[in-house]
């Protein structure tokens, strides 16, 4: 009843900020021992529903994690100095590693520390809570938007951390140092070496991927069982080997990531069902029943420590965002950082695990729980308030606003990448302000303009003037006088600029490949043209899903324009052909075909 309560309270009061979570706990504590007395804490069901919940948490947190994304983000070749402000995979490891390195001098620095567990708590402090930090950003558009991807990573990062360490940590304590038999927990590494292994065999027998799909709906919901007997299959060997049992859900989870790329929110969707509609919130609640409120009636003791661990969190965290300043600027940086410091979710699972073993206190387990929540009602509002707007600057970069300019331009609008045209010309000028590109009338051939536009390091430079002269002129510029190597440019004269040793970072695309790859397409699959040609009034659009009310709908149930239709979908670098029973969301980018009042309907409907 509470469970079903809470959001239904919060939605009829329109109370969107704050999160659910945190409610579930106050009514814990209201319907626990503390208060009204009509949960105990002791009852051995809704402890065990609590502890599938609390494995369910983690659970998901693996899963959620894109580790393609996460592979694919890695810095590729030499390194370079730039690298460590600019990359996205760089910026979110130095910010975890830093905020690390501040939690030891904090936790091993101020007295308000003294008579606690002091590794626990290094452990505990760099904890990110990405059940409030993801649905925030995703609901702003930033979740594709490279800040929001710093954010991410950042939490993947901690999150994988804290697990791995609490884990080894838990042992270590339980066996009262270090033992040979702590190496066990590599079984699990072993075991998710092998699941892996097993598992990319499977996905290729036909055979296999028949019976899944047959078995996906209805009553069997064959991935749903598949799921949780892999959890519970590494939860199991977790406990065997004395190891925490977070660890082994948290792998399980992040398994599961790797097979379930294209499908993974359509199963995400189920598991979030059945997780956060039961099991879940019972967690949170026990949470809040077993919070020993009492413990906190020792104001002097319990402020102290309240104030101390709120200041460390905010510390730890906001310093390390001076990683972002040069991507995003400071404003954007701090509110990121202030976001990250929220530590609902698993800051709360990791003190209850140092609940459990009695590295902490009943009393520091409940001044770790009203932190926890406070950081997660005041984190948001703050970000909120400094992250207004996306900022003033751009992604892209296309230096020329011809034929070639002006059509990578409205390529750009359909994805809603930000770009500049710069342009010197004044008719080209005039004509990209008459279609509304976003354009400036400028010399291109001054190094203050370029420095004026504050170019980040991980920005793109197109440079398409109709000069291959004036094209290495402007690259030499932004080389040379601004350290810039993001370049990119397309020539029939591509020795112009390899001969440049300057220049070799630059991506130089050959203009005769490009035409020699039309006419094969032309030659070896002419029906592709002449299903174009067959079009006739009917178009084909790209249409970005920003409307949050077609968030997770089935296609059979959004009522589409008759006289148009939908091709395919593209979802986290993946494209496939939707069917009835294809669950749409929130950022997902449709090819839609129809005559332009479909694609008005189309437009108005899910942007």
């Amino acid at each position: 009843m509470v469970a079903w309560l809470v959001p239904m309270t919060l939605s009829w009061f329109g109370v969107s900020k704050l999160p659910s979570v945190i409610v579930e706990i106050m009514m814990g504590v209201i319907i626990g021992p503390f208060a009204l007395n009509f949960v105990t804490g002791t009852e051995a069901s809704l402890n065990f529903l609590s502890s599938i919940g609390f494995l369910l948490l983690i659970f998901l947190s693996g899963l959620a994690l894109d580790i393609q994304k996460i592979i694919s983000s890695f810095p590729r070749g030499r390194l370079r100095a730039i690298d460590f402000v600019s990359n996205t995979f760089l910026i979110a490891f130095l910010i975890y590693l830093s905020s690390m390195l501040l939690s030891v001098l904090v936790v091993y620095g101020l007295p308000f520390f003294d008579g606690l567990d002091k590794m626990f708590m290094v452990i505990l402090l760099p904890s990110v809570a990405l059940s409030i930090i993801v649905p925030i950003i995703k609901n702003d558009g930033e979740i594709d938007k490279k800040l929001g991807q710093v954010m991410l990573l950042e939490g993947a990062i901690a999150t994988i951390m804290t697990i791995l360490l609490i884990a080894i940590y838990s042992g270590v304590y339980r066996n009262n140092g270090f033992k040979f038999e702590l190496l066990l927990f590599v079984l699990i590494f072993i075991l998710f070496f092998i699941a892996y292994k097993v598992g990319t065999v499977l996905i290729k027998v036909s055979l296999f991927k028949k019976l899944l799909y047959k078995l996906e709906h209805a009553a069997s919901q064959i991935k749903i069982r598949g799921s949780m007997a892999v959890l519970l299959l590494f939860v199991v060997v977790a406990s065997a080997i004395n190891s925490e049992p977070a660890l082994g859900a948290f792998f399980a989870g992040t398994l599961l990531s790797i097979f379930f790329i294209k499908n993974r929110s359509a199963l995400l969707f189920k598991l979030d069902g059945m997780s956060y509609g039961f099991f879940i919130p019972v967690f949170f609640i026990m949470v809040g029943v077993n919070l020993d409120m009492n413990s906190l009636k020792d104001f002097d003791t319990s402020f102290g420590f309240i104030v101390t661990f709120f200041i460390a969190l905010y510390f730890i965290q906001l310093i390390p965002s001076i990683f972002m300043v040069k991507s995003f600027g400071w404003r954007r940086s701090l509110s990121a950082g202030m976001l990250l410091s929220s530590r609902m979710g698993l800051a709360i699972a990791t003190a209850q695990i140092g609940l459990r073993l009695e590295l902490i206190s009943p009393a520091t387990n409940a001044g770790i729980v009203v932190t926890a929540i406070l950081t997660s009602i005041l984190s948001p509002l703050i970000y909120k308030y400094l992250n207004t707007g996306t900022g003033n600057y751009y992604s892209i970069y296309i230096v020329g606003g011809g034929k070639a300019g002006l059509e990578l331009a409205k390529r750009f609008d359909l994805h809603r990448t930000p770009y500049l045209v710069i342009e010197s010309q004044d008719d080209q000028w005039f004509e990209l302000q008459a279609l509304g590109i976003e354009s400036i009338h400028v010399n291109d051939l001054s190094v203050d303009v370029y420095r004026l536009l504050n170019i980040r390091p991980e920005d793109t430079v197109v440079l398409l003037t109709q000069s291959d002269t004036k094209n290495k002129k402007i690259a030499n510029i932004l080389r040379n006088e601004l350290d810039h190597s993001k370049l990119i440019t397309v020539t029939t004269k591509s020795n112009l600029f390899t001969s440049d040793a300057t220049l070799n970072e630059m991506l130089v695309v050959d203009a005769y490949e490009i035409v020699a790859s039309r006419i094969e397409s032309e030659i070896m699959r002419p029906s592709i043209d002449s299903l174009a040609e067959s079009f006739g009034v009917y178009s084909v659009e790209e249409i970005a899903i920003r409307n949050n009310d077609i968030d997770r709908k089935l296609v059979m149930d959004i009522p589409f324009p008759q006289s148009g239709s939908i091709i395919v979908v593209k979802r986290a670098g993946e494209i496939f052909i939707p069917h009835g029973k294809t669950h749409l969301l929130t950022g997902d980018l449709l090819t839609v075909i129809g005559n332009a009042n479909a694609l008005e309907e189309f437009r108005k409907l899910l942007d």
